[in-house]
């Protein structure tokens, strides 16, 4: 029979200490509070030109030659399409040699471009709500102090314990 209230001890404690221990734990709950932390960064924006190489133009020729009575290399018509930024020349000399001349340019364009610079980021915290009392201070401050305590206190007891 001893055994049996020895259990049925345990069980009424338990049952006892139940409803307390769930309104410890549901009051010592809160939700989590973020205080935002605005950050501003000092840059400095530099405005430059690029430099961009654009590839150069072509040219089309076209042209029918033909021969005559005598033999000679005739230009009978010429068809050159010059673009932009490239020039054709197209001569046939007193021999019946035909000579082309290509004049290219190469195409450079500026194109503006913006450079940031970031020199340090500051981050600025928000005012908390309501600051804390002294008496909550003292408490705060307090009760790590007691936590310290009753660590060392148990290893203080675990080393004698371990020693006797």
């Amino acid at each position: 029979m001893k055994l049996y209230d020895y259990i049925m001890g345990k069980v009424f404690r338990c049952i006892t200490l139940a409803p307390f221990m769930c309104l410890f734990f549901v009051c010592s709950c809160r939700t989590i509070k973020y205080v935002p932390v605005e950050s501003y960064a000092d840059s400095v924006v530099v405005e430059k030109l690029v430099e961009v190489q654009l590839p150069p133009d072509s040219v089309t020729i076209r042209a029918l030659l033909e021969c005559d009575e005598n033999g000679k290399v005739v230009l009978n018509w010429l068809d050159i399409a010059n673009s932009k930024n490239a020039e054709a020349q197209l001569t046939i000399d007193s021999l019946g040699n035909l000579l082309a001349k290509m004049k290219t340019q190469k195409d450079t364009v500026y194109l503006p471009s913006k450079e940031v610079t970031v020199t340090k980021e500051v981050k600025v915290p928000y005012p908390v709500e309501k600051e804390l009392t002294r008496w909550q201070q003292f408490r705060m401050d307090f009760g790590g102090w007691a936590m310290c305590i009753v660590v060392i206190s148990i290893l203080i007891l675990i080393v004698y314990k371990i020693k006797k």
